[in-house]
């Protein structure tokens, strides 16, 4: 393919390249770079129907996340840092006595029971297979040598629902499964 508007060559048999079709679709000009190749670009298009597409480009692309109260967001902000708190006292448990643990469970617990009866609640995704689907942010995706499928390695920060809602994606580390070796295995 030989785009008409900017010169690009590439693989689809579109006279436009992707880039090139947006720009069309919703009115905008091309970069100066492309214009000194193709000349202005006309739209095709109304200015009420590229009202109307600029609009459901933005919806389409704008977050699925529940808009929710100043107080609201005080709780997630409460759930993530009870999370994280969790999470390190798990990490330090091993040295604290037993009575302090238990002291330490008791409160963090206290904390949960409060989020729940303000119906928010916290989603630890650690060791839970990953599927694309999921609505949760990547920080980084890591090659597994023995995994037959992608899992979640760790959670950095936890999903966090307001009556079963999501308000807040969690981010996570995915241990991706090593192709190579799970299909020599099925042979």
């Amino acid at each position: 393919m030989h785009c008409n508007q900017c010169g690009y060559v590439g693989p689809d048999n579109y006279k436009f390249c992707l880039s090139c079709r947006i720009l069309m679709l919703i009115g905008k000009d091309l970069p100066a770079i492309m214009v000194e190749k193709t000349g202005n670009i006309q739209t095709l298009m109304s200015e009420e129907k590229i009202a109307k597409t600029q609009k459901d480009m933005v919806s389409v692309l704008a977050p699925k996340l529940l808009d929710v109260s100043i107080q609201t967001k005080d709780l997630i902000e409460l759930a993530v840092d009870i999370w994280r708190m969790e999470q390190r006292f798990n990490k330090v448990m091993a040295f604290i006595p037993k009575e302090q643990k238990v002291l330490f469970e008791n409160s963090i617990q206290k904390l949960k029971k409060y989020l729940n009866k303000n119906d928010v609640e916290i989603i630890d995704h650690t060791n839970q297979t990953y599927n694309e689907g999921r609505n949760l942010d990547i920080i980084s995706v890591e090659k597994g040598s023995d995994t037959s499928k992608s899992i979640i390695k760790q959670t950095v920060e936890p999903t966090i629902m307001c009556k079963n809602q999501v308000v807040h994606k969690g981010k996570v580390v995915v241990l991706e499964k090593n192709s190579e070796n799970f299909s020599q295995e099925q042979k």
